[in-house]
């Protein structure tokens, strides 16, 4: 029994599935397009190829500077991506009809375009009331030696950017010394001069020492005994025994009486 449950539920689940699938197919079948519409998307498409075709480089440069100057980014993409690839294409062949389909924000037409130098195919994206261009691109057909060409030439680019730019820090760090020694340069010379050191004092002069008179000392003793003498003599005695003489000074300028 719950085998047969699980075979009924997974039939049931497969139906529903079936009609949803077939609901959304009816849908898109309904989905179509005016002729008017497709009719107007491929004038649009002629016309554009065969403006774009016939643009003179000068012409060209002047519609991107009004599309600039006007800030239209939807033209300026535009010119600027015909302007990258109107050297690879050369003069224009021939065109097909467009193909035009129902986008999100209204009509595409896409166009194959056939040139001197190779095939190329242009989308144009307009609203649905045809009042505003939303996009215009182009594809050209390029081989696969021309696309690995413009791979390598990318890969190299990009490597030379990169090497130039290691290069250039490498260089900016090897400066990093002769920074260091500027610096240290220019605060040697803004510092402030050291202040001159004050001049040392005059040494005073030596003060002469006093001149002491040497006084020249003789030997006394018998002037002393002959001075005893006297003057005991003087005193009526006989002997001078009892006299001491304790110091003789010269007086000048003094007569004996």
């Amino acid at each position: 029994m719950k085998n047969i449950k699980r075979i009924w539920l997974a039939l049931c689940m497969s139906l529903c599935l079936f009609a949803l699938t077939a609901c959304s197919g009816s849908a898109e079948a309904e989905v179509t397009i005016e002729e008017e519409a497709v009719s107007n998307m491929q004038m649009l498409a002629e016309n554009y190829i065969t403006a774009f075709s016939e643009m003179t480089d000068e012409e060209l440069a002047t519609q991107l500077a009004a599309a600039t100057k006007s800030k239209d980014y939807t033209m300026q993409t535009a010119f600027k991506s015909w302007e990258s690839v109107k050297g690879d294409l050369g003069a224009l062949v021939s065109y097909e009809t467009a193909t035009v389909s129902l986008g999100v924000e209204g009509y595409i037409a896409r166009m194959n375009t056939v040139f001197e130098q190779r095939n190329m195919e242009m989308t144009l994206m307009v609203d649905e009331e045809f009042t505003t261009i939303q996009g215009v691109s182009f594809a050209p057909e390029y081989t696969m030696a021309e696309n690995m060409t413009k791979a390598g030439m990318n890969t190299l680019m990009g490597m030379g950017v990169v090497f130039a730019v290691l290069i250039f820090i490498a260089w900016v760090i090897s400066m990093f010394k002769y920074i260091s020694v500027f610096e240290e340069k220019m605060k040697a010379k803004n510092a402030p001069a050291p202040a001159a050191a004050p001049a040392p004092a005059a040494a005073p002069a030596p003060v002469a020492a006093p001149v002491v008179e040497e006084e020249e000392y003789v030997d006394d003793t018998e002037l002393i005994s002959v001075i005893a003498a006297a003057i005991a003599a003087s005193e009526g005695k006989t002997s001078a025994n009892g006299l001491v003489v304790r110091s003789i000074k010269r007086v000048p300028n003094r007569s004996w009486k």
